[in-house]
């Protein structure tokens, strides 16, 4: 089989092969710098059941196909008359769309944390349902232990933010970390005793606002950034056995002060400001901020425009103690979900009916909406208008009697206890209205029925759109080994949405510790990329297993890769794939999270997780059966 069909139908919806600058692919995308975006037909690609999602940004148009993107790639070339460009340097990337990396760099900093924001904050909310119930008295030892557990993330933010940022920007974390904590250490906080924040004192004659930075966002952020800029400096000159001691100490001299002569109280009156506004037009008339916010917040998430607003959330949780727009994200959420079951229980494809389901779980227990937007909403297209009518329309409720959230969650059934207080009521009623307003209206508007998986003449849909698929055998389990020696962390976590959002197969991610890379089961290297960074293996009951080393590391170019197989050769479980340079790698900014994705995880009954925290290559972590 080819993939004629398809390439031919990719380039006529990107208008062409005269808008085509140049194009490459990755190990799961093909990417295009086009001459003009508008002249894609964006709609028309997506509803394509070949393709999985479309994404534009930082001034690249990607089509996210899968681990079969290479076929495609090849008739594509074959079919139309484009530059073949190897990939972007990162020198080209950071010439790109300013405000597409802007939200890169954010999603990467927040994504690590929003677990431990989410657990922490529903804890919250179960402590107080107990103290409100008269379960645990806010007096007892039980109490203050489990306060102490809820609260001290939003507390210690500085020193979290500081951590991750520093992992964005390439820098030594635990500097960092340190840099982060002198900011909230008693003896600077002591300072403040008495005065409050807009006091001041100086440094060496130099005059200093004092600030309060527990639960602050930007003044860490800020700070790790100006850090990374002189960690790099610091290393080109000064001689490598004195680099141990002199970094940090001239790092803690120099970016402490700075931070708090300028960053710290900058970026204190920055965030300030834009909660303050936001808050401000939300005491102005909620109902109208409601409907907004509510109606347009899973286009933001299209877009990846809600990084730009969970920092001033996160922001308003810890230094208030409380949040107004979080309620509104949340009907945004339930709006998508009502969408969804308007799908449901309208469609008649059998595989549109279980992607839906899936999807509508998916939202109701995690508060993960990327499955329904871009696999049914978007898809479909007018069940996203339904999406945001219901959104509208609860938002408005939500924002009208000025609902508030104890915590940065997302919005769905597991995490209603961060919204207990006296807008409780108002909350889960505002939610009923997004869900059932969402509901009705996608089944009023109606959408066009996907044909289901047997087509007239009786081929399958992929035979008919020349899609390639090897079928499992799934006679007997089989145990997928860790590749890698690092931690194990949830796809969530992985500032990606193909992956974190799974629209390549079930798995798991790998923080990796070293930097070689081991045959995770037996079986045939059905890809090895050029640029070395990503490897498919298909194991001997058909488990077809990806291995995507770091996150947008195709840009490389191979540079820190060093590859020990070659496509169609066979391995055995443990024998050495791959190396490259870790340090390397996080010194130039990329994540370093490594996938391990089974592809073609419909085709078995089961796909569950063995292993999490600390692992070793060689441990089991997948059970395919």
């Amino acid at each position: 089989m080819t993939y004629e069909k398809l390439a031919k139908m990719i380039v006529k919806n990107i208008g062409g092969e005269d808008n085509i600058s140049s194009v490459t692919h990755c190990a799961t995308r093909l990417r295009f710098k086009l001459k003009n975006d508008s002249k894609a037909n964006t709609e028309a690609l997506k509803s394509s059941p070949d393709i999985l999602s479309v994404v534009n940004k930082g001034g690249q148009y990607q089509i996210i196909i899968g681990t079969h993107v290479s076929h495609v790639y090849k008739d594509l070339l074959n079919v139309a008359n484009i530059e073949v460009k190897k990939s972007d340097s990162p020198k080209e990337e950071a010439s790109g769309n300013v405000i597409g990396r802007f939200f890169n760099v954010v999603s990467a900093i927040f994504t690590p944390l929003l677990p431990v924001l989410a657990g922490a904050g529903v804890l919250r909310g179960l402590l107080m349902i107990c103290n409100q119930l008269g379960w645990i008295s806010e007096d007892s030892g039980t109490y203050g232990i489990l306060s102490a557990a809820s609260l001290s993330v939003f507390y210690f933010l500085p020193i979290l933010l500081s951590v991750t940022a520093a992992k964005r920007f390439g820098a030594n974390p635990y500097i960092a970390a340190v840099i982060g904590a002198s900011l909230i250490h008693p003896d600077f906080m002591g300072l403040l005793e008495g005065l409050g924040n807009g006091a001041t004192t100086d440094f060496f004659g130099i005059p200093v606002v004092l600030m309060s930075y527990p639960s602050t966002v930007i003044p860490a952020i800020l700070a790790i950034w100006a850090y990374s800029y002189l960690e790099r400096f610091l290393e080109k000159h000064i001689w490598r056995s004195m680099q141990i001691i002199l970094v940090p100490l001239i790092s803690f001299i120099i970016i402490v002060p700075l931070t708090a002569i300028a960053f710290g109280p900058f970026g204190v009156y920055v965030g300030e400001g834009l909660a303050n506004a936001i808050n401000y037009l939300s005491e102005t008339n909620g109902w109208i901020t409601g409907a907004l916010i509510g109606g347009v917040w899973n286009v933001f998430v299209v877009f990846g425009l809600q990084w730009a607003v969970n920092p001033i959330m996160i922001s308003n949780i810890s230094t208030l103690g409380f949040d107004k727009i979080v309620p509104l994200t949340a009907a945004a959420n339930f709006g998508i979900a009502g969408a969804t079951l308007g799908v449901l229980i309208k469609t008649k494809n059998k595989r549109m009916r279980s992607f839906s389901l899936s999807a509508l779980i998916s939202i109701f227990f995690a508060g993960i909406t990327e499955p329904a937007i871009y696999g049914v909403a978007i898809k479909l297209k007018r069940p996203f208008i339904a999406a945001i009518i219901g959104g509208a329309a609860g938002g408005a409720f939500i924002g009208g009697f000025q609902v508030i959230a104890n915590a940065f969650v997302f919005g769905g059934l597991t995490t209603l206890p961060a919204f207990v207080g006296s807008t409780f009521t108002k909350y889960v009623i505002g939610l009923l209205i997004c869900f059932v307003v969402a509901a009705v209206a996608a089944m009023i508007l109606g959408f066009e029925d996907p044909v289901d998986e047997e087509t007239e003449d009786g081929e399958n849909e992929e035979q008919v759109n020349h899609v390639k698929t090897v079928p499992a055998s799934n006679d007997s389990e089989q145990v997928i080994n860790s590749p890698i020696t690092g931690k194990v962390v949830d796809l969530q976590e992985v500032a990606d949405g193909v992956f974190s959002e799974k629209l390549l197969g079930e798995g798991i991610a790998i923080i990796p510790s070293d930097g070689k890379v081991y045959a995770p089961a037996s079986g045939v290297m059905s890809t090895v990329f050029p640029t070395k960074h990503a490897y498919g293996i298909t194991t001997a009951n058909g488990a077809d297993i990806l291995i995507h080393i770091g996150i947008n590391t195709v840009e490389l170019n191979g540079e820190l890769f060093v590859a020990h197989v070659e496509q169609d050769q066979h391995v055995n479980a443990g024998d050495l794939i791959a190396e490259f340079d870790l340090e390397q790698i996080k010194a130039k900014g990329y994540p370093i999270y490594t996938p391990v994705i089974v592809t073609n995880a419909a085709s078995f009954t089961d796909v569950s997780i063995l292993n999490a925290g600390d692992v070793k290559h060689g441990e089991p972590l997948i059970n395919v059966k």
